[in-house]
């Protein structure tokens, strides 16, 4: 004799899976706020930041340009990267830092110069990444 057992899911174990299914799809939109920004296209106003023979491969440089601060880095010779200085865990100007971090010499945050992510907390998130170009021996920063 054959006896068919079905068993249903209570009303408790739904609602908890669907909660939980929620709560994960949330956190993964929202992501950590650490991770560094895509490169953003190069739109707004150009400014020349820096000559770039003054920023070396490998070198890292704080400039002013339109009344603010910007950190940029040259990460190889056609290439230069810029971030704002403005730390994100309580507005400080970060340094330069040394060898592939930004430094924040207030609370010692550090961001990767390679995309401004966080490397070592307290910032709760990445720098404000800006775009950049080289014309010629002049780096333009968009903003």
């Amino acid at each position: 004799m054959r006896h068919h057992i079905e068993l249903s899911p209570s009303r408790r174990t739904v609602l908890e899976a669907s909660l939980m299914a929620g709560v994960s799809v949330t956190l993964v939109s929202c992501g950590s706020g650490k991770d560094g920004q895509k490169v953003p296209e190069p739109t707004g106003k150009a400014f020349d930041a820096l000559e770039l023979d003054k920023l070396p491969v490998k070198g890292s440089a704080s400039v002013s340009v339109n009344g603010h601060n910007y950190l940029l880095y040259r990460p190889d010779e056609s290439t230069v990267l810029a971030y704002t200085s403005v730390c994100t865990h309580q507005g400080c100007k970060v340094g330069t830092g040394s060898g592939t971090t930004f430094k924040c010499p207030c609370h010692g945050s550090e961001y990767s110069k390679l995309d401004g992510s966080v490397t070592q907390g307290p910032a709760p998130k990445s720098l404000e990444r800006y775009a950049t170009q080289v014309h010629g021996k002049e780096i333009t920063l968009f903003l």
